[in-house]
């Protein structure tokens, strides 16, 4: 049997994909049709503030995340500590959650809180694909740790 071998993006290429492809339609509509699909029932100021905030928290979701994940694939281990401790997927998770939602406030166009919805679709589809992978390098540990933190959603009475 051929051992199978996740890389760093595991299965984020086929989630984001679609996403992308779902956001470039998203913006082109909304460049078409800005009435019906810009915000602006608050100042814009407003809707800058609040998808600012949200993308900082992504970006330092991502970096942290990114930066922590990257030397744990180095070393060969399983990351189980800091944002992984909240959820097992926190790059995909600052994705749905903090860029998506900030990118959309940031810009006004509603049609992009939509990327989530199908980033988070692909995310259930594909996401099982690389937990097999990591359950057969990892074993009992992945299985236990899968067991305990949660797959994208934190559990927030933990974090309380």
């Amino acid at each position: 049997m051929e051992e199978r071998k996740m890389t760093i993006i595991g299965v984020g290429l086929k989630i984001f994909k679609p996403t992308i492809v779902y956001g470039l339609a998203a913006l082109i509509i909304t460049l078409i049709f800005p009435r019906i699909f810009l915000m602006t029932f608050l100042p814009g100021a407003a809707f800058n503030i609040m998808g600012g905030i949200l993308l900082g928290i992504g970006i330092a979701f991502l970096f942290i995340s990114g930066v922590t994940i990257k030397k744990a694939v180095h070393e060969q281990r399983l990351e189980t500590t800091g944002t992984f401790a909240i959820v097992r997927n926190p790059l995909y998770f600052a994705w749905m959650a903090f860029i998506f939602p900030g990118s959309a406030l940031a810009t006004q166009a509603w049609l992009f809180f939509g990327m989530s919805v199908v980033a988070y679709y692909k995310f259930l589809h594909y996401i099982p694909e690389e937990e097999s992978i990591l359950e057969e390098a990892y074993g009992k540990d992945y299985l236990e740790y899968k067991k305990n933190v949660p797959s994208i959603v934190p559990n927030l009475k933990e974090l309380l």
